[in-house]
């Protein structure tokens, strides 16, 4: 009986230091120097040095690190493989002059999530004078502008 027990608690403990170490080590913790405006939750953000953490799963935090103003979004892992490509970015979908924050990468497909669309890029989307365009920002804050833009905005 005492062998059992002390199988059991073993097992336990195993388990727990097991989660404990997976969810340290998903911690998520960027910075980004962002070269305009965007939007993210439905908030707009000037050009400026940002940081982006993980305070809990499948929610991430976009900080301002000057006004210090954040926002706390909802996320869902990438879509594709594709996304998570060994670069650590953030990517805005543009229409015009508009950004809105699509989905921000460590550069692993582990840690690529994707934002929700919010009701401002819906609008900005049905507009048929606004093609989006895919816009990459590394962490130094160099823009790329992409080639391929077979990713569609729903």
């Amino acid at each position: 009986m005492k062998r059992v027990l002390s199988v059991a608690a073993a097992t336990i403990t195993i388990c727990l230091m097991t989660t404990a170490a997976y969810s340290q080590s998903r911690h998520l913790r960027l910075r980004f120097h962002v070269p305009f405006s965007f939007s993210a939750k439905n908030e707009i953000f000037p050009a400026g040095e940002y940081e982006v953490t993980q305070p809990a799963h499948f929610f991430l935090a976009v900080r301002n690190l000057e006004n210090l103003t954040s926002v706390f979004e909802p996320v869902v892992p990438a879509q594709s493989r594709k996304e998570g490509n060994g670069r650590v970015r953030l990517v805005f979908h543009r229409y015009d002059n508009q950004y809105f924050l699509a989905f921000v990468s460590d550069g692993s497909w582990e840690s690529t999530y994707d934002f929700q669309i919010s009701k401002e890029e819906q609008l900005a989307n049905a507009s048929p004078r606004k093609p989006v365009t895919i816009v990459s920002v590394n962490p130094n804050g160099t823009a790329e502008v992409a080639n391929d833009l077979t990713r569609h905005v729903q």
